[in-house]
């Protein structure tokens, strides 16, 4: 069956667009998805919009109404302050979490499964992305470096934030979607794995780097090498 490929904006998908063969473009649920071949594999691509409400939206309406056999997310993600990671690279992730869904008390930090209403097994609302979809992708993109993946509602453009998110996530890079998109995976019951290019650095906005290009340029070139492309 077909891989369905979830990205948030064109600007991460636009030499992805280009490389899908015989493309054309399906309605699904409200939604258009190019479809076509990456390599030997069917793919559909579709374009949720940012932040984790729209992805959940968008990825949970067209599964409804189509199978899909896995999907991959992909997209420009920001390195913490301690990651060891440098713009361009490139990395997939074995864990995802949203560190932010919960309570915050004079205690400290308490996710959803704190106060009863448990999103993930772990904390911070974390889950295990370690599947044969992920390894099979790390096989094939030697360079990808593993790493921990959070969701956050609120990026993390000051210093002590990006700081705090990073502590307690226990992760290397911060993104948007992929929780959700994770959690819809799981609930359609097909495998999730999401791969993302370092864009920037987190931390105080007037003093982050950014290189969007050498990001989308290098995601774009990991996701044809996934599907033996290029």
């Amino acid at each position: 069956m077909t891989t369905l490929l979830v990205a948030a904006v064109a600007r991460e998908t636009r030499y992805v667009t280009a490389a899908i063969s015989s493309s054309r473009t399906e309605r699904r649920a409200g939604y258009d998805l190019t479809v076509g071949r990456l390599g030997l594999s069917p793919v559909a691509l579709l374009l949720t919009g940012v932040g984790a409400v729209r992805a959940s939206a968008a990825a949970s309406a067209v599964l409804a109404v189509e199978p899909f056999a896995r999907i991959l997310n992909f997209g420009v993600g920001g390195a913490y302050p301690n990651s060891g990671l440098n713009i361009g690279d490139l990395t997939i992730a074995v864990s995802e979490c949203d560190p932010q869904s919960g309570i915050l008390t004079p205690e400290g930090f308490r996710d959803l499964g704190g106060l009863g209403f448990p999103l993930a097994p772990a904390f911070p609302n974390k889950l295990d992305l370690q599947n044969e979809w992920t390894e099979t992708l790390a096989a094939r993109l030697p360079d990808a470096q593993p790493v921990g993946v959070a969701s956050v509602h609120c990026c993390s453009g000051t210093d002590a934030l990006a700081a705090e998110m990073e502590t307690r996530s226990d992760s290397e890079v911060e993104a948007m979607e992929g929780f959700a998109l994770a959690c819809a995976a799981r609930k359609a019951g097909i495998p999730f794995a999401e791969i993302r290019a370092i864009s920037n650095f987190t931390g105080d906005r007037d003093r982050q780097r950014w290189n969007l290009d050498l990001a989308c340029d290098r995601l774009a070139a990991a996701v044809r090498q996934a599907f033996g492309e290029g």
